[in-house]
């Protein structure tokens, strides 16, 4: 699918060489995150030290998010991309194929010890999730061709329908691309783990990297503090081996704030009456598995997709056999659907955030933001009033 954005990065790209020799000294490590939440974690840990910036703007979806010449600018400048990985940020390979030498990038979701939930691509498979963005198109021409049998209500869904499997062909057969000179890439790994134009990747679990599964992990603030601040300092002291002690020491009060935060979000949910929900967007299996969460349902289970008929009349049988009263919404989608299928079993939406935003003071650090969602999740399953 041609990309509107797709000349003014390339010729931006012609800038990158003479750009990033201009601040190779500079005093603060430069980092390029994918998304905010990674932002916020490299922000606690390098404090003073470091210049952050997120690509993925607040209240935009990374599952549709379109790279500018701007972001461009800011990888320029960068020592480190900060990404999740795993094709959940697929979408800066486009910025990363004419990256300078310099740029190192880290692919989180490789990080040692992190457990990773394996996708899971059933609408209604109970106390599981899963992003399944890679059988996204699949899905997708089956539930289309089922809607064109359905009756006149469906008739109009399955046209809009047919129009999103048509870009989600095209994408598929990019993404196949991207994999297959993936696996090149790491075919030529050398002894270091080094990959061509400087992709570092934090330490691998062996076999795991062929394999599908959720990329949601830094909803799991446990996951964060065991997994993902180890690797971060230590990217951040290979660059500024002076700051070594000062690192050091924000990681080891970062590790003790997380362990606190996650005894109070224990707290926070163990209000509650129930600790079953239903969610807009398959994004908490991470947090549901920390905390003892059971999903009964989610409206989308693939981003942008809406659901059949047919399976919402299976969300709301479910919702209504187990009690549930909400919906849990985010910001990055519309609420429409989610409140019009609240009203078939008499559920509020509940707001939930996995992404933050800078500009709301309650979801402006990654303890706030965990904080937000966990108070929300609590009033969704009858925890507040």
């Amino acid at each position: 699918m041609k990309r509107p954005g797709s000349l003014l990065l390339a010729i931006a790209a012609g800038c990158w060489i003479s750009l990033f020799p201009a601040f190779a000294g500079a005093q603060s490590v430069n980092v390029v995150t994918s998304v905010i939440p990674l932002a916020y974690i490299v922000e606690e840990l390098g404090g003073e030290r470091v210049k952050v910036a997120a690509l993925v703007p607040p209240g935009a979806s990374p599952h549709a998010f379109e790279p500018v010449p701007s972001d461009i600018r800011k990888l320029a400048r960068a020592r480190y991309y900060v990404r999740i990985g795993g094709g959940f940020d697929a979408w800066s390979e486009r910025l990363l194929s004419a990256a300078p030498k310099g740029l190192e990038v880290v692919a989180l979701m490789d990080a040692s010890g992190l457990n990773l939930v394996e996708a899971d691509h059933h609408h209604h498979d109970h106390g599981e999730e899963a992003h399944g963005k890679e059988e996204h198109h699949d899905h997708g021409a089956e539930k289309a061709a089922k809607k064109d049998e359905h009756d006149h209500h469906g008739e109009e869904k399955a046209a809009k329908k047919d129009e999103h499997d048509h870009h989600a062909h095209e994408k598929l057969a990019k993404k196949d691309e991207h994999d297959h000179h993936a696996h090149e890439k790491a075919a030529k790994k050398d002894e270091h783990g080094h990959e061509a134009h400087g992709e570092m990747h934090a330490a691998s679990e062996g076999g795991e990297e062929h394999k599908e599964f959720d990329p949601h992990f830094w909803l799991d603030p446990v996951r964060v503090r065991d997994s993902l601040l180890p690797v971060l300092a230590e990217r951040l002291i290979a660059a500024d081996p002076a700051g070594k002690d000062y690192y050091e020491k924000r990681r080891q009060d970062f590790h003790r704030r997380l362990t606190a935060l996650d005894q109070e979000v224990r707290a926070e949910l163990g209000k509650a009456k129930s600790h079953k929900y239903v969610a807009f967007h398959a994004a908490w299996p991470y947090f549901a598995e920390r905390y003892g969460l059971e999903r009964v349902a989610v409206v989308q289970e693939f981003a942008g997709e809406e659901p059949t008929p047919k399976e919402v009349a299976e969300l709301v049988r479910d919702a209504r056999a187990e009690g549930v009263g909400a919906i849990m919404v985010e910001p990055q989608f519309s609420p429409r659907v989610a409140r019009t299928i609240g009203k078939e079993f008499g559920a509020r939406t509940v707001l939930v955030d996995p992404l933050g935003d800078p500009g709301d003071a309650a979801r402006d650090t990654y303890e706030g933001l965990i904080r937000f969602n966990a108070r929300a999740f609590g009033e969704a399953m009858g925890g507040r009033n």
